[in-house]
């Protein structure tokens, strides 16, 4: 309650009806640092893994900051992101696939948080979209995480929740205000860590390890079909283009409203997946897992063919 309230007072005083860049990155991330400051206070959440979490995700958001102010280059913006990451594995968050080595866990972690930091960086392309989908997956690890008596991973989830819920009054279609790399990055970060942080399931029951890439697989499926789209095209993966799911959408002649909720409800379609594959028998994870398999497979054809401007 204490982020959401920050964030739209902080939004609202400083965005006002004037459209800018990147005020709600910065909102996004002093609301969640109150509320954790808050629960830290109140002696509800400690240790040296929240400060963990606290420093690298803060790295992470000045770098979106000076993204925002001044474009950087791919391998700048990747260094950056390389030094949130190490932090936070030094911290001690890192995988914890039982049967993998520590090194392995280790190299997964990295290539986890470099990923899906950046898939939701490049999924905020239209208003509200990357702040509702936070939301939604937001909601899908704190199931889990209540189940499991996760603490932790609770408060990280609630405040991030608040967060958003405050900014995205601002930045729903037609928006006031944008999250910009600062907001993106930051949130992108912070649900990585939290996914690699959650336990799943017991080693008896292995496909349950395929919740977090299935709550999270819109972002990650955005950014594959993407990224074989620019290659296709012969133009560099790390230029802009509208290939994106959601853009592609407004092209059949779907609203930008329209094609929003369009997103949200196949984030929920998948947050009930990832649910359904850690708490349901092995046969039913397995399942799920190819159905939804199958339906990216069938969004990809169908999709790929659109004549884009």
């Amino acid at each position: 309650m204490t982020s959401l309230l920050f964030a739209a007072l902080f939004i609202k005083i400083k965005g006002g009806t004037k459209k800018v860049s990147c005020i709600g990155g910065i909102a996004i991330y002093a609301a969640f640092l109150i509320a954790i400051s808050a629960a830290i206070f109140l002696k509800e959440l400690g240790g040296l893994r929240v400060l963990g979490l606290i420093v690298s995700s803060g790295i992470i958001m000045v770098l979106g900051l000076i993204d925002d102010a001044n474009e950087l280059r791919p391998s700048l913006k990747v260094t950056g992101e390389f030094l949130g990451i190490g932090v936070l594995v030094a911290f001690g968050f890192t995988a914890r696939i039982a049967f993998l080595p520590i090194w392995a866990n280790v190299l997964i972690t990295v290539f986890w948080m470099l990923f899906i930091t950046n898939a939701f960086n490049l999924l905020d392309i239209m208003d509200g979209l990357a702040s509702g989908l936070v939301i939604i997956i937001s909601l899908t690890f704190l199931s889990i995480a209540v189940i499991n008596r996760d603490s932790f991973s609770m408060f990280i989830l609630v405040a991030l929740i608040g967060a958003h819920l405050g900014f995205l009054k601002y930045n729903y279609p037609p928006a006031k205000v944008y999250m910009g790399d600062a907001g993106s990055l930051f949130s992108g970060f912070l649900l990585a860590a939290v996914a690699i942080n959650i336990n799943y399931t017991p080693i008896e029951r292995p496909v349950a390890l395929f919740a977090p890439i299935l709550a999270l697989s819109l972002p990650i499926y955005d950014t594959i079909f993407l990224t074989i789209m620019r290659i296709r095209k012969k133009i560099p993966i790390f230029s802009k283009s509208n290939d994106h799911i959601a853009l592609r959408l407004l092209t059949v002649g779907c609203s930008v409203r329209k094609s929003l909720w369009a997103m949200y409800f196949f984030g929920i379609f998948l947050a009930i997946s990832a649910l359904i594959i850690t708490f349901s028998p092995t046969y039913a994870g397995l399942v799920m897992t190819g159905v939804v398999f199958l339906i990216f497979i069938l969004v990809s054809t169908r999709v790929a063919v659109l004549k884009m401007e």
